[in-house]
């Protein structure tokens, strides 16, 4: 354990590096880059990508992955703005949390009980959960304009500070705590790495990939909701594509496909550098096309760098 926390901590180093030296030649391209606006704007998009990363992360650990995150979250804000006429922000909100809870825990459910590979089980899911967050509202949004809390989580301010970087960094504390020091976040890391010596120290190997998952789903669920009241409407449509970014910010984080790796430090670091290279990517004028071919050079080149690693230390 101590051996992958001094890797994270080298891995976090590096990163840091790359994100300086981006700030940098940011800068160089487009003085407007330092525009308060322009940084705020690249901290309340990313912050969104990046909480559900915190719960990609805690899955990728473990060896496995969650295809269906753009899905949760709209469904569970669908699902939530069901009830939107109540009036109160309070049962939409718990209602859209334990509805990508729900989702995640039925996705932990499947890859563990019912043994179908993480990657088949969540993209059965992904077009399933939100296939019926269309039926449910017959492809109609709804707008929680009215539900003062419920449009705070994202354009609220506490202090100068906005309550979606609030939320982002509670939930970066949480889930590192969670991950580094509960006997149930540190037990990711055994299964990840060996899931065979995990059973035979007495984890249960199945309890911790549905907590993981159940994770994700309720990450999901908190960027819906903050997303939903950025843009001041519960639209089903939401989160087409979000699980490509997901994984590069989780890979770039250090998280491994093949389990055993990452860090929630690494995941933040990496959630800023993705929010820099999309930015950068606008202000030079490109297409999301070409964002998106980025992202995915990104993810591959992540994968070859480890698999290069793991030849030279074997």
């Amino acid at each position: 354990m101590n051996f992958k926390l001094l890797n994270n901590t080298g891995n976090n180093i590096n990163l840091l590096i790359l994100f300086f030296i981006l700030c940098c030649f940011a800068v160089f391209i487009s003085p407007a880059f330092l525009d308060f606006d322009n940084i705020q704007n690249i901290i309340r998009t990313v912050m969104v990508l990046g909480i559900i990363a915190f719960g990609m992360t805690m899955v990728m650990i473990l060896g496995e992955i969650d295809l269906s995150v753009g899905s949760i979250a709209a469904f569970s804000c669908a699902f939530g703005g069901l009830f939107v006429d109540s009036n109160s922000s309070f049962i939409v909100i718990i209602l859209t949390l334990l509805a990508g809870s729900f989702c995640g825990f039925l996705n932990g459910i499947g890859v563990t009980i019912i043994k179908v590979p993480s990657l088949i089980m969540t993209l059965g899911t992904m077009a399933i959960i939100r296939n019926v967050g269309y039926i449910m509202t017959k492809g109609q949004a709804a707008y929680p304009t009215k539900l003062e809390v419920y449009m705070a989580s994202a354009k609220g301010y506490v202090g100068i500070f906005p309550i979606p970087v609030i939320i982002f960094i509670v939930l970066s504390i949480i889930c590192a705590i969670f991950i580094r020091f509960s006997t149930i976040g540190k037990s990711f890391y055994v299964v990840g790495s060996n899931p065979v010596a995990s059973i035979l120290s007495g984890i249960s190997n199945n309890a911790s990939k549905i907590i993981a998952f159940t994770v994700c789903g309720l990450c999901c669920s908190i960027a819906g909701l903050i997303q939903s009241a950025r843009l001041g409407q519960i639209d089903p449509h939401m989160g087409i594509g979000w699980e490509l970014t997901v994984i590069a910010i989780a890979v770039l984080g250090g998280a491994s496909l093949y389990g055993g790796k990452g860090s929630i430090e690494g995941t933040i670091i990496a959630t800023l550098i993705i929010g820099v290279i999309n930015n950068l990517l606008n202000l030079l004028g490109m297409s999301n096309h070409s964002q998106e071919v980025v992202i995915a050079i990104i993810i591959v080149s992540m994968v070859l760098i480890h698999n290069f690693r793991k030849k030279q230390s074997s």
